[in-house]
């Protein structure tokens, strides 16, 4: 286990409720081992206090009692509340989905809102070893944040394999309006699923064979209650233990054989998760897509401006060997690209997946040195050496010693184009300038020399 120590700053609304705790040993190892789940309700997103000052429940309530003068209980449960909106307002369920969607767009208009909204689905992104969500949430923030396929519906379930990443929404998507769960009616028709149909064998199988993190629950939350009642109750003394990430601190008191109360914020619990998982090197640090920004920038900038000089196609005509230079400058740019595109999946993340690609595209890169591929070749050589730039930033090599040099040939790095210049004066490769003469041909006209990510 790892004692985490809380962050809290004196004034800062944010971190209020980041605390102490400590991290359970076997949260951990289910992370290792790509056995944890979570199980997410409305306090890690749009509904969280850091968001909005005023809930959805809070919302519909106000509006039943002061512009439809519906005398109502304050202590209705959420679907009992949703019940009666729909049964007192004009065309209710479809003004229900209006207002839950003028909700979503509200936070999305607004980065600052959307930033918090959706802070806790991009630390989980960065833990590319969780695989598996559960929600009741609406919200897309695992789709958009996190590379998540959703699970709706339970024709979904024969794709549980096919994708890497998935979200069960047991209460459905604000994508897909005609399965959002929010009435007493939808919720009994939910644990009816849940409790005889195909997702609900799954989610059965999920929580009796994994470590499952409850998080963004209150306490007396009668719907987490309830759900954990059905998907629990064939499993007998077999049900597992479960973790409950609270702010709660009711949930302390409340005896419980089965749910183990961490007290702290669900974001500071997924964060802390993740600075434990980089101590013991079993995930590199996110901050490796801020240099992937910086060396891309670098790069796209200095290939560009070489390319803009007035003696480029000159100097090609002369030397066709660059054509392999910017081959490999295309396999580094691409490398760069793609993993601060992959952004969301988290796998480059994971030591293991960047070497792989670091020594599967080198592969490929002898391979097509021997089939006298040359400019594939070249291309390839230059993506493997951006990943291998990655593998060292992660490992903790110097930002600045990191980039390769712009100019590679015949395995050695040219620190600038007067250097490789230099070189083919003296060192000129007679099979590799016939080679890249006929090639240069198609470049006489001023076009600029281009290579796709499909090239390699």
């Amino acid at each position: 286990m790892a004692h985490v120590s809380g962050e809290n700053i004196e004034g800062c609304f944010q971190c209020l409720n980041n605390k102490d705790f400590i991290l359970p040993e076997d949260i951990i190892q289910a992370v290792i081992n790509k056995n944890l789940v979570l199980f997410c309700g409305a306090g890690i997103s749009t509904e969280s206090k850091k968001v909005m000052p005023y809930t959805f429940y809070t919302d519909v309530f106000e509006e039943l009692k002061k512009n439809n003068k519906v005398n109502v209980r304050d202590d209705l449960s959420f679907s009992s509340l949703m019940s009666l909106y729909c049964s007192n307002v004009y065309n209710g369920r479809k003004k229900l989905f209006q207002k839950i969607n003028k909700r979503f767009q509200m936070i999305e208009n607004f980065p600052e809102l959307y930033r918090i909204a959706s802070e806790f689905h991009t630390e989980v992104s960065q833990i590319p070893q969780i695989e598996t969500v559960i929600t009741t949430n609406w919200d897309c923030l695992f789709e958009d944040n996190c590379d998540m396929f959703p699970i709706i519906y339970n024709e979904d379930v024969a794709l549980w394999d096919t994708f890497e990443k998935r979200v069960f929404k047991i209460h459905g998507s604000i994508k897909n309006v005609g399965s959002i769960i929010a009435t007493e009616e939808d919720y009994e028709n939910c644990y009816q699923k849940l409790s005889a149909k195909p997702i609900g064998d799954r989610l059965k199988s999920i929580l009796s064979t994994k470590t499952v993190v409850f998080v963004g629950f209150s306490f007396g939350d009668e719907d987490l209650n309830k759900i954990i009642e059905i998907l629990s109750d064939d499993l007998g003394q077999f049900a597992n233990q479960f973790y409950l990430v609270t702010i709660d601190e009711e949930w302390m008191e409340k005896d419980s054989k089965n749910i183990i109360p961490i007290i702290t914020d669900g974001t500071f619990f997924v964060k802390s998760l993740k600075k434990e998982l980089i101590k013991r090197k079993i995930i590199f640090d996110s901050e490796l897509y801020q240099f992937t920004e910086y060396a891309n920038d670098t790069l796209v900038n200095e290939h560009v401006k070489w390319m803009d000089d007035t003696k480029f196609h000159k100097i090609l005509q002369e030397y066709p060997e660059l054509l392999l230079s910017i081959a490999y400058q295309d396999g580094l740019i691409h490398a760069f690209q793609r993993c601060h595109a992959d952004k969301k999946s988290g796998r480059m993340l994971m030591p293991q997946y960047i070497h792989k690609v670091v020594r599967s595209y080198l592969l490929l890169y002898n391979q097509r040195i021997n089939e006298n591929e040359y400019l594939r070749a070249y291309y390839d050589r230059g993506y493997s050496d951006g990943f291998l730039a990655l593998e060292m930033f992660a490992c903790g090599k110097r930002e600045d010693a990191l980039l390769p040099p712009m100019f590679f040939f015949e395995e050695e790095n040219f620190v600038d184009l007067g250097s490789l210049l230099s070189y083919l004066k003296d060192n000129r490769n007679q099979k590799l300038y016939n080679y890249c003469k006929e090639k240069v041909t198609l470049y006489k006209n001023g076009v600029i020399p281009h290579f796709m990510p499909w090239f390699c």
